[in-house]
């Protein structure tokens, strides 16, 4: 009796050891497929700011909305976007910190979010943006380790640049929406922590 349980526990744990493995190996996958996905987009808009036509009032190519030079931009104009593989992007944002330049669409959802980060609510022009990302490594999984004062650069589809530091980083609780929204911050990104039951937050302001 005693010898039959000593092998069901083996038994066991070789079994959990092995879903761990296959977990982990799984994460690894999705984090890579993200990598490669975010850097095709990114590619692509880039390719796509560089096809402006010469006409001053003109979009470049691919891009709705309206354009408009930075010292004009009414704060309720809506961000302008461009499609690629039918979704819409408002920009990119930079972290030189983390080594990290990401594409961000224009919605959240869980799907997009293996893709690329998000506007979760928000625009620059309201000073109000929130970008949410996976924690996969090469997306928000270290913005955790930002310092107070490293810089953050979001860069819209007109071309427009827009440069923050950090402030604060914090943790918020998962239902915390309200506070995540509501914020007196010009930008903030946000990721679950690897446990999930908690958003990581990073507090931006806008440098004058």
């Amino acid at each position: 009796m005693k010898k039959s349980k000593r092998t069901a526990l083996m038994l066991s744990g070789v079994l959990f050891m092995g879903a761990a493995l296959g977990l982990a190996g799984y994460n690894l996958y999705e984090d890579s497929l993200a990598a490669e996905s975010a850097s095709s987009v990114l590619q692509q808009l880039k390719a796509g700011l560089d096809t402006q036509p010469t006409e001053p009032e003109g979009l470049p190519t691919g891009i709705t909305g309206e354009i408009v030079e930075e010292e004009t931009i009414d704060p309720d104009t809506p961000m302008p976007t461009i499609t690629i593989d039918g979704t819409a992007y408002i920009g990119s944002v930079m972290i030189p910190a983390l080594g990290v330049e990401l594409p961000v669409a224009a919605d959240w959802s869980y799907p997009q979010m293996k893709i690329s980060p998000c506007r979760y609510e928000g625009s620059v022009y309201k000073k109000n943006l929130v970008i949410c990302a996976h924690n996969y490594s090469t997306h928000f999984r270290n913005i955790k380790d930002l310092q107070s004062g490293d810089a953050v650069i979001f860069v819209d589809v007109a071309g427009n640049e827009y440069l923050y530091h950090v402030e604060q980083v914090e943790t918020l609780k998962p239902t915390a929406v309200s506070e995540m929204v509501s914020s007196a911050y010009d930008l903030s990104l946000f990721t679950c922590n690897y446990a999930g039951n908690a958003r990581v937050t990073v507090r931006c302001e806008q440098e004058e």
